[in-house]
Formats: C-alpha cells, sequence, structure tokens
C-alpha cells in the first residue's frame, strides 16, 4: 500500500484497490485521541464516503497501543468557558458525530486493535462492522470512574452486541475485558495472535472483496438500517450528560484522583 492522502498531523489513509487501510497514530501519550486527531478522523470518513472505488477499510491505531481514548490532557478540551453554552454543545457531540460517521459509512469497516483499546476509542471501534483483535489485547471502559459518562454512543452499540447486562458490567465496574472474554461475548470478532493483526484483518477484507462491491455495500446498508433503527434514540442524551457530567463537582474531583494516580 502507499500513502493516499493525510488528514491532519496523525491520520493517513493508504489506499490498494478496493481496500483502505486508515491509521491514526500520533506518536504520543499511548495515542490518546486528542482534538485534532477527533477531526482528522471525521473528516477522513468524508473523503472515504466519496470513494467507490473502495468497499472495504481497515481501522488501525498505533502498532503497540490501539489508542488509550479520549486525551484528557488536551487543553482544547477544557478551554470552552468563554464559549456559549451551544459552542460547548456543539463541541462535545463530536465524538458522537465521528461515531456515527464511521457505522454510516458505505464501505465494510475493520478495527484492527492491537494492544489496549480504552475508553472513547472502544467506542469507535465499536461503530465498525467487525473488530479483530490481538490475544493480548484488553479493552477498558473507565469513564464513570474519572466522572465522565459513557458516550460516542457506545451504549446503545454495547447493548446489540453483548446485551444490557454485560453493558452495565463493562461500564459500571469499569474492569479490563481480555480478548478471550470479549470473542465470547461477541465484543470482537475474530483475536489474532499479538504482531498478527494487520494480517488477519487483510485476509478477512480479500476474503469479503470475493463479492462484488455493489453487493457488499448494499448487504451492509440493509444489515445496519434493520439493526441499529433506534441507536439514535439512545444517543442522542449523549452530549447533554457529558457537559453534566464533566462539569460537575464530583467528576472534577475523579479527574483529580486519577491524576494523582497515573503520575505515580
Amino acid at each position: 500500500m502507499r500513502p493516499e492522502h493525510r488528514f491532519g498531523s496523525s491520520v493517513v489513509v493508504n489506499v490498494s484497490g478496493p481496500l483502505a487501510l486508515l491509521t491514526f497514530d500520533r506518536g504520543v501519550n499511548r495515542n490518546a485521541i486528542d482534538q485534532e486527531t477527533l477531526l482528522s478522523l471525521t473528516e477522513a470518513t468524508s473523503w472515504l464516503d466519496q470513494r467507490a472505488d473502495i468497499h472495504v477499510v481497515i481501522l488501525t491505531g498505533a502498532r503497540d497501543h490501539f489508542s488509550a481514548g479520549i486525551d484528557l490532557k488536551d487543553p482544547a478540551k477544557w478551554q470552552d468557558e468563554n464559549a456559549s453554552l451551544l459552542e460547548r454543545r456543539e463541541l462535545a457531540a463530536r465524538g458522537a458525530k465521528l461515531c456515527r460517521r464511521w457505522e454510516e459509512l458505505p464501505q465494510v469497516t475493520i478495527a484492527a486493535i492491537e494492544g489496549p483499546a480504552i475508553g472513547a476509542s472502544v467506542a469507535l471501534a465499536l461503530a465498525c462492522d467487525w473488530r479483530i483483535a490481538s490475544r493480548s489485547s484488553v479493552m477498558h471502559l473507565p469513564e464513570v470512574r474519572i466522572g465522565l459518562n459513557m458516550g460516542w454512543g457506545a451504549i446503545p452499540r454495547l447493548i446489540s452486541l453483548i446485551g444490557p447486562a454485560r453493558t452495565k458490567r463493562m461500564i459500571l465496574l469499569a474492569k479490563r475485558i481480555e480478548m478471550d472474554t470479549a470473542e465470547t461475548w461477541g465484543l470482537v470478532d475474530f483475536v489474532a495472535e499479538p504482531g498478527q493483526v494487520l494480517d488477519g484483518a487483510r485476509a478477512l477484507a480479500d476474503d469479503l472483496l470475493q463479492a462484488p462491491g455493489v453487493q457488499i455495500r448494499m448487504t451492509k446498508e440493509a444489515v445496519n438500517l434493520n439493526t441499529n433503527a433506534g441507536h439514535r434514540m439512545g444517543i442522542y442524551m449523549d452530549v447533554d450528560q457529558g457537559l453534566v457530567c464533566r462539569d460537575s463537582a464530583e467528576a472534577r474531583l475523579a479527574r483529580s484522583a486519577f491524576s494523582g494516580r497515573t503520575k505515580k
């Protein structure tokens, strides 16, 4: 594959025939998603949406760490004190909009997860059609322990995949989920050996591409429309919950305690 297009400083799309590989890798902070990367990932979906020649998209993060989730150290996430409520709401909606755009891409999308996937990066992977992960990977949703809500549209997608009880376990208990458990639950579709995730995703894409592109797209659209019709009813509240949670006194104390632990 060769570099086809770059979005911002951390998102690159490589295209080989009907297959695109999108890599987001900041090279710092365990590949946490800052606001620039979030917007770049969103911009990339607009570009991919127009590519009728691409039928499968593989999404991957850093080589040894899929992503640590939203970057809590990014000043751009917090410096909105002087913004209007409408402006703050639009900023808070970025993650949910990003995941909705990934879910609605006409191509079949495969999240290739090498290393840990934390918080918002799990939500992003959930917006893809399939997930293939390294056997040594873990998934972790720590949001409620640091005073945030589980947003980005993750809750309805989790319920569709693993049911309400396991969704509550993942979010409220905030335990790390090993890939053997994730595969049993249906949270991931395929498990590969460490270092073999991208090869596995490419092999899966090659198998899928034996079908004509129009049938691939029509099938995805039909399944998604029948499965995801109610998702937006559960997602619309993400933004307002996020604003309430992040600005509460309890949330500030939780983030302060979390920050203290991470510095040790």
